[in-house]
Protein backbone atom coordinates (compact mmCIF):
# COMPACT_ATOMS: atom_id res chain seq x y z
CA UNK A 1 0.00 0.00 0.00
CA UNK A 2 2.88 2.39 0.73
CA UNK A 3 4.38 1.77 -2.72
CA UNK A 4 0.96 2.24 -4.34
CA UNK A 5 0.42 5.55 -2.53
CA UNK A 6 3.82 6.84 -3.69
CA UNK A 7 3.07 5.85 -7.28
CA UNK A 8 -0.37 7.45 -7.22
CA UNK A 9 1.08 10.73 -5.90
CA UNK A 10 3.70 10.82 -8.67
CA UNK A 11 3.26 12.62 -11.97
CA UNK A 12 2.05 9.87 -14.32
CA UNK A 13 0.47 11.55 -17.36
CA UNK A 14 0.27 8.29 -19.34
CA UNK A 15 -1.12 6.21 -16.47
CA UNK A 16 -4.49 4.50 -16.92
CA UNK A 17 -5.45 6.07 -13.59
CA UNK A 18 -4.89 9.61 -14.86
CA UNK A 19 -8.19 11.51 -15.18
CA UNK A 20 -6.73 14.58 -16.85
CA UNK A 21 -4.59 17.66 -16.12
CA UNK A 22 -4.98 19.15 -12.68
CA UNK A 23 -6.57 16.03 -11.14
CA UNK A 24 -5.05 13.45 -8.83
CA UNK A 25 -5.65 9.75 -9.65
CA UNK A 26 -8.27 8.00 -7.54
CA UNK A 27 -7.24 4.35 -7.46
CA UNK A 28 -10.25 3.01 -5.52
CA UNK A 29 -12.74 4.82 -7.75
CA UNK A 30 -11.00 3.62 -10.90
CA UNK A 31 -10.85 -0.03 -9.78
CA UNK A 32 -14.49 0.02 -8.69
CA UNK A 33 -15.57 1.38 -12.08
CA UNK A 34 -13.37 -1.14 -13.92
CA UNK A 35 -14.75 -4.05 -11.88
CA UNK A 36 -18.30 -2.91 -12.60
CA UNK A 37 -17.55 -2.67 -16.32
CA UNK A 38 -16.01 -6.14 -16.46
CA UNK A 39 -18.87 -7.67 -14.47
CA UNK A 40 -21.42 -6.20 -16.89
CA UNK A 41 -19.45 -7.60 -19.84
CA UNK A 42 -19.51 -11.05 -18.25
CA UNK A 43 -23.22 -10.87 -17.44
CA UNK A 44 -23.99 -9.92 -21.04
CA UNK A 45 -21.92 -12.83 -22.39
CA UNK A 46 -19.14 -10.68 -23.84
CA UNK A 47 -16.47 -12.33 -21.69
CA UNK A 48 -15.67 -15.98 -21.00
CA UNK A 49 -16.02 -17.50 -17.54
CA UNK A 50 -12.27 -18.11 -17.52
CA UNK A 51 -11.43 -14.47 -18.25
CA UNK A 52 -13.92 -13.24 -15.65
CA UNK A 53 -12.44 -15.46 -12.95
CA UNK A 54 -8.95 -14.22 -13.81
CA UNK A 55 -10.16 -10.62 -13.45
CA UNK A 56 -11.78 -11.38 -10.09
CA UNK A 57 -8.59 -13.00 -8.83
CA UNK A 58 -6.64 -9.94 -9.91
CA UNK A 59 -9.07 -7.56 -8.17
CA UNK A 60 -8.80 -9.70 -5.02
CA UNK A 61 -5.01 -9.38 -4.95
CA UNK A 62 -4.14 -12.79 -6.37
CA UNK A 63 -1.66 -13.29 -9.22
CA UNK A 64 0.88 -15.68 -10.75
CA UNK A 65 3.63 -13.66 -9.04
CA UNK A 66 2.78 -14.90 -5.52
CA UNK A 67 2.48 -18.60 -4.71
CA UNK A 68 0.79 -17.77 -1.39
CA UNK A 69 -1.92 -15.83 -3.24
CA UNK A 70 -2.14 -17.76 -6.50
CA UNK A 71 -5.31 -17.46 -8.64
CA UNK A 72 -8.00 -19.87 -7.46
CA UNK A 73 -10.44 -21.68 -9.77
CA UNK A 74 -13.28 -24.09 -8.99
CA UNK A 75 -13.62 -27.78 -9.59
CA UNK A 76 -16.44 -27.89 -12.17
CA UNK A 77 -16.65 -31.57 -13.15
CA UNK A 78 -17.67 -34.19 -10.59
CA UNK A 79 -17.46 -37.30 -12.78
CA UNK A 80 -13.94 -38.73 -13.09
CA UNK A 81 -14.91 -42.39 -13.46
CA UNK A 82 -17.00 -42.66 -16.64
CA UNK A 83 -15.59 -43.78 -19.97
CA UNK A 84 -17.48 -40.97 -21.74
CA UNK A 85 -18.79 -37.64 -20.47
CA UNK A 86 -21.83 -35.67 -21.61
CA UNK A 87 -21.40 -32.00 -20.76
CA UNK A 88 -25.10 -31.42 -21.45
CA UNK A 89 -25.94 -33.61 -18.45
CA UNK A 90 -26.17 -31.51 -15.23
CA UNK A 91 -25.29 -34.55 -13.09
CA UNK A 92 -21.64 -34.52 -14.26
CA UNK A 93 -21.05 -31.12 -12.64
CA UNK A 94 -20.05 -30.14 -9.13
CA UNK A 95 -22.57 -28.23 -6.97
CA UNK A 96 -21.16 -24.71 -7.23
CA UNK A 97 -23.39 -23.36 -4.46
CA UNK A 98 -21.42 -25.31 -1.83
CA UNK A 99 -17.76 -25.11 -0.78
CA UNK A 100 -15.65 -28.23 -1.25
CA UNK A 101 -16.05 -29.22 2.40
CA UNK A 102 -19.84 -29.22 2.16
CA UNK A 103 -20.16 -31.45 -0.92
CA UNK A 104 -20.06 -34.79 0.94
CA UNK A 105 -22.98 -35.14 3.39
CA UNK A 106 -21.10 -37.17 6.02
CA UNK A 107 -18.01 -34.96 5.96
CA UNK A 108 -20.10 -31.77 5.97
CA UNK A 109 -21.80 -32.90 9.18
CA UNK A 110 -18.41 -33.50 10.79
CA UNK A 111 -17.25 -30.00 9.85
CA UNK A 112 -20.45 -28.55 11.25
CA UNK A 113 -19.98 -30.37 14.57
CA UNK A 114 -16.37 -29.14 14.74
CA UNK A 115 -17.46 -25.53 14.27
CA UNK A 116 -20.10 -25.78 17.01
CA UNK A 117 -17.60 -27.26 19.46
CA UNK A 118 -14.97 -24.63 18.69
CA UNK A 119 -17.59 -21.88 18.89
CA UNK A 120 -18.57 -22.98 22.39
CA UNK A 121 -14.92 -22.83 23.47
CA UNK A 122 -14.56 -19.39 21.85
CA UNK A 123 -17.63 -18.14 23.74
CA UNK A 124 -15.93 -19.15 27.02
CA UNK A 125 -12.76 -17.31 25.95
CA UNK A 126 -10.68 -20.49 25.79
CA UNK A 127 -9.84 -20.51 22.05
CA UNK A 128 -9.62 -18.22 18.97
CA UNK A 129 -12.66 -17.75 16.68
CA UNK A 130 -14.30 -20.93 15.45
CA UNK A 131 -13.87 -22.33 11.94
CA UNK A 132 -15.07 -25.21 9.79
CA UNK A 133 -11.76 -26.01 8.07
CA UNK A 134 -8.28 -26.05 9.54
CA UNK A 135 -6.77 -26.09 6.05
CA UNK A 136 -7.51 -23.82 3.09
CA UNK A 137 -8.67 -24.19 -0.51
CA UNK A 138 -5.54 -22.44 -1.82
CA UNK A 139 -1.98 -22.23 -0.51
CA UNK A 140 1.59 -22.31 -1.82
CA UNK A 141 1.98 -26.03 -1.05
CA UNK A 142 -1.11 -26.93 -3.09
CA UNK A 143 0.09 -24.85 -6.05
CA UNK A 144 3.51 -26.48 -6.00
CA UNK A 145 1.95 -29.93 -5.67
CA UNK A 146 -0.14 -29.33 -8.79
CA UNK A 147 2.77 -27.89 -10.80
CA UNK A 148 5.69 -29.98 -9.52
CA UNK A 149 6.28 -31.55 -12.94
CA UNK A 150 7.18 -28.15 -14.41
CA UNK A 151 10.16 -25.92 -13.75
CA UNK A 152 10.71 -23.73 -11.79
CA UNK A 153 8.00 -25.20 -9.56
CA UNK A 154 9.91 -28.48 -9.30
CA UNK A 155 12.82 -26.69 -7.64
CA UNK A 156 10.45 -24.78 -5.36
CA UNK A 157 8.80 -28.06 -4.32
CA UNK A 158 12.22 -29.57 -3.56
CA UNK A 159 13.13 -26.52 -1.49
CA UNK A 160 9.86 -26.76 0.45
CA UNK A 161 10.54 -30.42 1.31
CA UNK A 162 14.18 -29.94 2.29
CA UNK A 163 15.78 -31.04 -0.98
CA UNK A 164 13.63 -34.01 -1.91
CA UNK A 165 10.11 -34.57 -3.21
CA UNK A 166 7.33 -35.42 -0.77
CA UNK A 167 6.22 -39.02 -0.27
CA UNK A 168 4.85 -40.45 -3.52
CA UNK A 169 1.41 -41.16 -2.00
CA UNK A 170 1.03 -37.49 -1.10
CA UNK A 171 2.03 -36.12 -4.51
CA UNK A 172 -0.51 -35.01 -7.11
CA UNK A 173 -0.69 -38.10 -9.32
CA UNK A 174 -4.35 -38.81 -10.10
CA UNK A 175 -7.06 -36.24 -10.93
CA UNK A 176 -9.93 -38.50 -9.89
CA UNK A 177 -8.24 -39.34 -6.59
CA UNK A 178 -7.58 -35.64 -5.92
CA UNK A 179 -11.25 -34.85 -6.54
CA UNK A 180 -12.44 -37.60 -4.17
CA UNK A 181 -9.99 -36.47 -1.50
CA UNK A 182 -11.01 -32.81 -1.71
CA UNK A 183 -14.75 -33.40 -2.06
CA UNK A 184 -15.47 -36.43 0.11
CA UNK A 185 -12.79 -38.55 1.74
CA UNK A 186 -10.21 -36.37 3.51
CA UNK A 187 -11.06 -34.05 6.42
CA UNK A 188 -7.80 -32.16 5.85
CA UNK A 189 -8.35 -31.51 2.15
CA UNK A 190 -10.76 -28.89 0.73
CA UNK A 191 -8.52 -27.59 -2.06
CA UNK A 192 -9.82 -26.01 -5.24
CA UNK A 193 -8.01 -25.79 -8.61
CA UNK A 194 -5.61 -23.40 -10.31
CA UNK A 195 -6.00 -21.79 -13.79
CA UNK A 196 -3.59 -24.26 -15.42
CA UNK A 197 -6.28 -26.96 -15.25
CA UNK A 198 -8.08 -25.09 -18.01
CA UNK A 199 -5.33 -24.25 -20.50
CA UNK A 200 -1.97 -25.99 -19.82
CA UNK A 201 -1.78 -29.73 -20.58
CA UNK A 202 2.00 -29.77 -20.05
CA UNK A 203 1.68 -29.66 -16.25
CA UNK A 204 0.08 -33.12 -16.35
CA UNK A 205 3.08 -34.73 -18.03
CA UNK A 206 6.43 -35.57 -16.45
CA UNK A 207 8.37 -34.39 -19.50
CA UNK A 208 11.48 -33.78 -17.36
CA UNK A 209 11.45 -37.40 -16.12
CA UNK A 210 11.66 -36.52 -12.43
CA UNK A 211 11.93 -39.47 -10.06
CA UNK A 212 8.89 -39.13 -7.78
CA UNK A 213 9.28 -42.59 -6.32
CA UNK A 214 6.64 -45.28 -5.82
CA UNK A 215 3.46 -45.42 -3.77
CA UNK A 216 2.86 -47.98 -1.03
CA UNK A 217 1.10 -50.26 -3.51
CA UNK A 218 4.24 -50.27 -5.71
CA UNK A 219 2.86 -47.99 -8.42
CA UNK A 220 5.46 -45.59 -9.83
CA UNK A 221 4.41 -41.93 -9.90
CA UNK A 222 5.11 -40.45 -13.34
CA UNK A 223 2.51 -38.69 -15.52
CA UNK A 224 -0.75 -37.63 -13.85
CA UNK A 225 -3.43 -40.31 -14.20
CA UNK A 226 -6.35 -38.86 -16.17
CA UNK A 227 -10.05 -39.76 -15.98
CA UNK A 228 -11.18 -42.46 -18.46
CA UNK A 229 -13.05 -39.96 -20.63
CA UNK A 230 -9.76 -38.16 -21.36
CA UNK A 231 -8.53 -41.27 -23.22
CA UNK A 232 -5.01 -40.80 -21.83
CA UNK A 233 -4.58 -37.46 -23.63
CA UNK A 234 -3.79 -34.41 -21.41
CA UNK A 235 -4.88 -32.05 -24.20
CA UNK A 236 -8.24 -33.76 -24.43
CA UNK A 237 -8.65 -33.44 -20.67
CA UNK A 238 -7.82 -29.72 -20.71
CA UNK A 239 -10.15 -29.14 -23.66
CA UNK A 240 -13.09 -30.91 -22.01
CA UNK A 241 -12.43 -29.25 -18.65
CA UNK A 242 -12.37 -25.84 -20.38
CA UNK A 243 -15.57 -26.69 -22.26
CA UNK A 244 -17.16 -27.59 -18.93
CA UNK A 245 -16.09 -24.26 -17.43
CA UNK A 246 -17.76 -22.42 -20.32
CA UNK A 247 -20.82 -24.68 -20.38
CA UNK A 248 -24.41 -23.56 -19.93
CA UNK A 249 -24.68 -25.20 -16.49
CA UNK A 250 -21.55 -23.53 -15.11
CA UNK A 251 -22.45 -20.18 -16.67
CA UNK A 252 -25.80 -20.28 -14.86
CA UNK A 253 -24.31 -21.25 -11.49
CA UNK A 254 -20.81 -19.76 -11.37
CA UNK A 255 -22.00 -16.68 -9.46
CA UNK A 256 -22.85 -18.96 -6.51
CA UNK A 257 -19.22 -20.10 -6.23
CA UNK A 258 -18.05 -16.49 -6.62
CA UNK A 259 -20.23 -15.56 -3.64
CA UNK A 260 -18.36 -18.14 -1.54
CA UNK A 261 -14.83 -17.15 -2.55
CA UNK A 262 -15.03 -13.44 -3.39
CA UNK A 263 -18.46 -12.36 -2.19
CA UNK A 264 -20.90 -12.02 0.69
CA UNK A 265 -20.69 -15.68 1.80
CA UNK A 266 -16.98 -15.33 2.50
CA UNK A 267 -17.45 -14.08 6.08
CA UNK A 268 -20.05 -13.61 8.80
CA UNK A 269 -23.38 -15.34 9.31
CA UNK A 270 -23.78 -16.22 5.63
CA UNK A 271 -20.39 -17.98 5.66
CA UNK A 272 -21.31 -19.94 8.78
CA UNK A 273 -24.62 -21.02 7.25
CA UNK A 274 -22.82 -22.08 4.06
CA UNK A 275 -20.12 -24.04 6.00
CA UNK A 276 -17.49 -21.72 4.57
CA UNK A 277 -15.29 -20.44 7.41
CA UNK A 278 -11.55 -20.90 7.80
CA UNK A 279 -8.92 -20.10 10.46
CA UNK A 280 -9.29 -16.41 11.33
CA UNK A 281 -5.70 -15.44 10.42
CA UNK A 282 -6.36 -16.32 6.76
CA UNK A 283 -8.76 -13.38 6.38
CA UNK A 284 -7.60 -9.94 5.31
CA UNK A 285 -7.46 -7.39 8.13
CA UNK A 286 -8.12 -9.77 11.05
CA UNK A 287 -4.55 -9.67 12.37
CA UNK A 288 -2.46 -6.56 12.93
CA UNK A 289 1.09 -7.87 12.58
CA UNK A 290 2.64 -4.57 13.69
CA UNK A 291 0.81 -4.66 17.03
CA UNK A 292 2.26 -8.07 18.02
CA UNK A 293 5.25 -7.35 20.26
CA UNK A 294 6.41 -10.93 20.84
CA UNK A 295 8.79 -11.66 17.89
CA UNK A 296 8.29 -15.42 18.16
CA UNK A 297 4.50 -15.11 18.04
CA UNK A 298 4.72 -12.57 15.21
CA UNK A 299 6.92 -14.84 13.07
CA UNK A 300 4.67 -17.80 13.84
CA UNK A 301 1.55 -15.98 12.62
CA UNK A 302 3.34 -14.71 9.49
CA UNK A 303 4.49 -18.26 8.71
CA UNK A 304 0.95 -19.57 9.23
CA UNK A 305 -0.49 -16.94 6.88
CA UNK A 306 2.14 -17.59 4.21
CA UNK A 307 2.14 -21.39 4.33
CA UNK A 308 -1.43 -22.40 5.16
CA UNK A 309 -3.46 -20.20 2.84
CA UNK A 310 -4.96 -16.75 2.48
CA UNK A 311 -8.58 -15.93 1.72
CA UNK A 312 -8.96 -13.49 -1.21
CA UNK A 313 -10.04 -9.92 -0.54
CA UNK A 314 -13.82 -9.67 -0.40
CA UNK A 315 -15.11 -7.88 -3.50
CA UNK A 316 -18.85 -7.73 -2.80
CA UNK A 317 -21.09 -7.61 0.27
CA UNK A 318 -24.13 -8.68 -1.73
CA UNK A 319 -24.85 -11.54 -4.08
CA UNK A 320 -23.08 -11.50 -7.45
CA UNK A 321 -25.54 -11.28 -10.36
CA UNK A 322 -26.01 -14.36 -12.51
CA UNK A 323 -24.90 -14.51 -16.10
CA UNK A 324 -27.32 -14.27 -19.01
CA UNK A 325 -27.15 -17.52 -20.96
CA UNK A 326 -28.30 -17.74 -24.58
CA UNK A 327 -30.01 -21.04 -25.39
CA UNK A 328 -28.27 -23.08 -28.08
CA UNK A 329 -29.82 -23.90 -31.43
CA UNK A 330 -29.52 -27.50 -32.60
CA UNK A 331 -30.27 -28.75 -36.10
CA UNK A 332 -32.48 -25.76 -36.73
CA UNK A 333 -32.82 -23.58 -39.79
CA UNK A 334 -34.11 -20.77 -37.58
CA UNK A 335 -30.82 -19.44 -36.21
CA UNK A 336 -31.13 -16.20 -34.21
CA UNK A 337 -28.52 -14.14 -36.03
CA UNK A 338 -28.96 -11.23 -33.60
CA UNK A 339 -27.17 -13.25 -30.90
CA UNK A 340 -24.06 -13.90 -32.97
CA UNK A 341 -22.37 -10.49 -32.47
CA UNK A 342 -22.90 -10.94 -28.72
CA UNK A 343 -21.21 -14.33 -28.73
CA UNK A 344 -18.50 -13.57 -31.31
CA UNK A 345 -15.77 -12.71 -28.72
CA UNK A 346 -16.09 -16.23 -27.30
CA UNK A 347 -15.30 -18.04 -30.54
CA UNK A 348 -12.38 -18.67 -32.85
CA UNK A 349 -12.85 -17.59 -36.48
CA UNK A 350 -15.46 -19.42 -38.58
CA UNK A 351 -17.24 -20.87 -35.52
CA UNK A 352 -20.85 -20.15 -34.64
CA UNK A 353 -21.52 -20.44 -30.91
CA UNK A 354 -24.74 -22.16 -29.90
CA UNK A 355 -25.00 -24.19 -33.11
CA UNK A 356 -22.89 -27.31 -32.47
CA UNK A 357 -24.39 -29.43 -35.23
CA UNK A 358 -25.96 -28.42 -38.56
CA UNK A 359 -25.92 -24.68 -39.23
CA UNK A 360 -27.67 -22.94 -42.11
CA UNK A 361 -26.18 -19.51 -42.84
CA UNK A 362 -27.39 -16.90 -45.27
CA UNK A 363 -25.07 -14.91 -47.56
CA UNK A 364 -24.72 -11.37 -46.19
CA UNK A 365 -22.05 -9.93 -48.51
CA UNK A 366 -20.79 -11.16 -51.87
CA UNK A 367 -18.07 -9.49 -53.88
CA UNK A 368 -15.17 -10.19 -56.24
CA UNK A 369 -11.65 -9.63 -54.91
CA UNK A 370 -9.89 -6.89 -56.87
CA UNK A 371 -7.15 -5.91 -54.42
CA UNK A 372 -3.66 -7.35 -54.86
CA UNK A 373 -4.69 -9.62 -57.74
CA UNK A 374 -2.42 -8.13 -60.43
CA UNK A 375 -0.04 -10.74 -61.84
CA UNK A 376 -1.78 -13.60 -60.06
CA UNK A 377 -2.41 -16.67 -62.24
CA UNK A 378 -5.60 -17.77 -60.47
CA UNK A 379 -8.43 -16.19 -58.45
CA UNK A 380 -7.30 -17.45 -55.01
CA UNK A 381 -7.99 -15.04 -52.14
CA UNK A 382 -5.67 -14.54 -49.17
CA UNK A 383 -6.52 -12.36 -46.17
CA UNK A 384 -10.06 -11.09 -45.55
CA UNK A 385 -11.51 -8.50 -43.20
CA UNK A 386 -14.79 -6.64 -42.71
CA UNK A 387 -14.31 -2.89 -42.36
CA UNK A 388 -17.42 -0.81 -41.60
CA UNK A 389 -19.62 -3.25 -43.46
CA UNK A 390 -17.27 -3.44 -46.43
CA UNK A 391 -15.70 -6.82 -47.20
CA UNK A 392 -12.04 -6.39 -48.13
CA UNK A 393 -9.92 -9.22 -49.52
CA UNK A 394 -6.50 -9.46 -51.09
CA UNK A 395 -4.73 -11.96 -53.32
CA UNK A 396 -3.04 -15.08 -52.00
CA UNK A 397 0.44 -13.47 -52.16
CA UNK A 398 -0.67 -10.53 -50.02
CA UNK A 399 -1.27 -9.85 -46.33
CA UNK A 400 -3.68 -7.21 -44.99
CA UNK A 401 -2.70 -4.56 -42.45
CA UNK A 402 -6.28 -3.70 -41.48
CA UNK A 403 -5.14 -1.18 -38.86
CA UNK A 404 -3.56 1.08 -41.51
CA UNK A 405 -5.75 0.03 -44.48
CA UNK A 406 -2.72 -1.20 -46.39
CA UNK A 407 -1.41 -4.56 -47.54
CA UNK A 408 1.93 -6.27 -48.12
CA UNK A 409 2.69 -8.00 -51.40
CA UNK A 410 5.42 -10.64 -51.50
CA UNK A 411 6.85 -13.40 -53.67
CA UNK A 412 8.62 -11.25 -56.26
CA UNK A 413 12.11 -11.68 -57.66
CA UNK A 414 13.37 -8.79 -55.52
CA UNK A 415 13.34 -11.09 -52.46
CA UNK A 416 11.38 -8.42 -50.63
CA UNK A 417 7.93 -6.92 -50.26
CA UNK A 418 5.97 -3.88 -51.35
CA UNK A 419 3.39 -1.90 -49.37
CA UNK A 420 0.16 -0.98 -51.19
CA UNK A 421 -3.13 0.83 -50.52
CA UNK A 422 -5.86 -1.68 -49.58
CA UNK A 423 -8.75 0.72 -48.88
CA UNK A 424 -9.20 4.23 -50.21
CA UNK A 425 -8.69 7.05 -47.70
CA UNK A 426 -8.52 10.82 -47.92
CA UNK A 427 -4.73 10.58 -48.03
CA UNK A 428 -4.42 7.50 -50.27
CA UNK A 429 -7.44 7.31 -52.56
CA UNK A 430 -6.02 5.02 -55.25
CA UNK A 431 -6.41 1.33 -54.31
CA UNK A 432 -3.42 -0.94 -55.15
CA UNK A 433 -1.06 2.05 -55.43
CA UNK A 434 2.51 1.23 -54.34
CA UNK A 435 3.55 3.19 -51.27
CA UNK A 436 7.00 1.75 -50.50
CA UNK A 437 9.32 -0.99 -51.78
CA UNK A 438 11.64 -3.06 -49.61
CA UNK A 439 14.16 -5.15 -51.56
CA UNK A 440 16.55 -7.93 -50.49
CA UNK A 441 14.85 -8.72 -47.16
CA UNK A 442 15.89 -12.36 -47.65
CA UNK A 443 18.42 -14.22 -49.78
CA UNK A 444 15.64 -16.00 -51.69
CA UNK A 445 11.99 -15.27 -52.56
CA UNK A 446 9.63 -14.67 -49.63
CA UNK A 447 6.93 -17.36 -49.37
CA UNK A 448 4.86 -16.20 -46.36
CA UNK A 449 4.32 -12.99 -44.39
CA UNK A 450 2.22 -12.04 -41.37
CA UNK A 451 1.85 -8.56 -39.86
CA UNK A 452 0.74 -8.03 -36.26
CA UNK A 453 -2.70 -6.58 -35.63
CA UNK A 454 -1.29 -3.14 -34.86
CA UNK A 455 0.93 -3.23 -37.96
CA UNK A 456 4.13 -2.56 -35.99
CA UNK A 457 5.59 -6.05 -36.42
CA UNK A 458 6.11 -8.10 -39.57
CA UNK A 459 7.26 -11.70 -39.74
CA UNK A 460 8.50 -13.03 -43.09
CA UNK A 461 9.29 -16.57 -44.18
CA UNK A 462 11.57 -17.54 -47.03
CA UNK A 463 12.11 -20.28 -49.58
CA UNK A 464 15.33 -21.22 -47.74
CA UNK A 465 13.38 -21.94 -44.47
CA UNK A 466 14.60 -18.84 -42.61
CA UNK A 467 12.25 -16.53 -40.74
CA UNK A 468 12.89 -12.85 -40.12
CA UNK A 469 11.20 -10.49 -37.68
CA UNK A 470 10.87 -6.82 -38.60
CA UNK A 471 9.70 -3.60 -36.98
CA UNK A 472 7.75 -1.42 -39.43
CA UNK A 473 7.36 2.31 -38.87
CA UNK A 474 7.66 5.55 -40.80
CA UNK A 475 7.88 3.55 -44.05
CA UNK A 476 11.07 1.81 -42.84
CA UNK A 477 11.73 -1.88 -42.16
CA UNK A 478 14.13 -2.56 -39.27
CA UNK A 479 15.39 -6.13 -38.92
CA UNK A 480 15.04 -7.43 -35.36
CA UNK A 481 16.13 -11.06 -35.73
CA UNK A 482 16.68 -13.98 -38.09
CA UNK A 483 15.16 -17.21 -36.76
CA UNK A 484 16.49 -20.58 -37.90
CA UNK A 485 14.95 -23.86 -36.85
CA UNK A 486 13.15 -25.46 -39.77
CA UNK A 487 15.34 -28.14 -41.30
CA UNK A 488 14.64 -27.25 -44.90
CA UNK A 489 11.99 -26.32 -47.40
CA UNK A 490 9.97 -23.14 -47.73
CA UNK A 491 7.96 -21.52 -44.97
CA UNK A 492 4.25 -21.92 -45.79
CA UNK A 493 2.38 -20.20 -42.94
CA UNK A 494 3.03 -17.72 -40.11
CA UNK A 495 0.99 -16.24 -37.28
CA UNK A 496 1.87 -13.68 -34.61
CA UNK A 497 0.24 -12.54 -31.36
CA UNK A 498 1.63 -9.43 -29.69
CA UNK A 499 -0.82 -9.96 -26.82
CA UNK A 500 0.87 -13.19 -25.80
CA UNK A 501 4.29 -12.50 -27.35
CA UNK A 502 4.17 -15.56 -29.58
CA UNK A 503 5.09 -16.38 -33.18
CA UNK A 504 4.07 -19.66 -34.86
CA UNK A 505 5.65 -20.79 -38.14
CA UNK A 506 4.99 -23.77 -40.37
CA UNK A 507 7.08 -25.26 -43.18
CA UNK A 508 6.32 -27.40 -46.20
CA UNK A 509 7.67 -30.51 -44.43
CA UNK A 510 4.96 -30.22 -41.76
CA UNK A 511 7.06 -28.90 -38.88
CA UNK A 512 5.43 -26.24 -36.70
CA UNK A 513 7.61 -24.13 -34.39
CA UNK A 514 6.76 -21.61 -31.67
CA UNK A 515 8.95 -18.56 -30.96
CA UNK A 516 9.02 -15.98 -28.18
CA UNK A 517 8.37 -12.53 -29.64
CA UNK A 518 9.85 -10.75 -26.62
CA UNK A 519 13.20 -12.55 -26.59
CA UNK A 520 13.10 -13.55 -30.29
CA UNK A 521 14.13 -17.07 -29.38
CA UNK A 522 12.89 -20.63 -29.97
CA UNK A 523 10.24 -22.00 -27.59
CA UNK A 524 9.19 -25.45 -28.78
CA UNK A 525 8.11 -27.64 -31.68
CA UNK A 526 4.41 -28.49 -31.83
CA UNK A 527 3.39 -32.09 -32.41
CA UNK A 528 1.73 -32.43 -35.80
CA UNK A 529 -1.49 -34.44 -36.01
CA UNK A 530 -2.66 -36.04 -39.29
CA UNK A 531 -5.91 -34.06 -39.41
CA UNK A 532 -4.22 -30.68 -38.90
CA UNK A 533 -2.98 -28.74 -41.91
CA UNK A 534 -2.82 -25.17 -40.56
CA UNK A 535 -2.02 -23.48 -37.28
CA UNK A 536 -3.19 -20.15 -35.89
CA UNK A 537 -2.83 -18.35 -32.57
CA UNK A 538 -6.05 -17.43 -30.76
CA UNK A 539 -5.78 -13.76 -29.78
CA UNK A 540 -7.99 -14.28 -26.70
CA UNK A 541 -7.07 -17.61 -25.07
CA UNK A 542 -3.51 -18.24 -26.32
CA UNK A 543 -4.29 -21.61 -27.86
CA UNK A 544 -2.75 -22.84 -31.11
Amino acid sequence: EEVLNILMQSSLPNSIFNSGPGTSPNYDKFIKALRSKITIQWIQGKMTNFDFLMHLNSFAGRSYNDLTQYPVFPWVIADYDSEEIDLNNPSVYRDLSRPMGALGIVRAEQFKERFEALNNNYARGDEPPAFHYGTHYSCAAYVLNYLLRLEPFSRFALSLQGGKFDLADRLFHNIGASWRSASRDNLQDVRELIPEFFYLPEFLENANSFDFGSKQDGTTVHHVTLPPWAKGDPRRFIRINRQALESEYVSKNLHKWIDLVFGYKQRGREAIAALNTFVHVTYEGTVDIKSIEDPVQRESIIAQIQNFGQTPSRLERKSFPSRSVVKSAKDSKNVDFTTLPLLEPLTPPFCVVGCPNVVHLRVAVQDTCKVGMIGQSDASVGDLCLSRGQLVGVGKTCALIAHTKKYYRFGGSNNGISVHVAMATARNWEVNRVLTMHDDMHRAPITAVKPSRDGQWLVTGCMDSTIRVWKYGNSHMDLQATLCGHDGGKITCIDISTTFGTIVTGAVDGTVLMWDLRTLSFLRELVQTPETDKRAVSQSVKSV
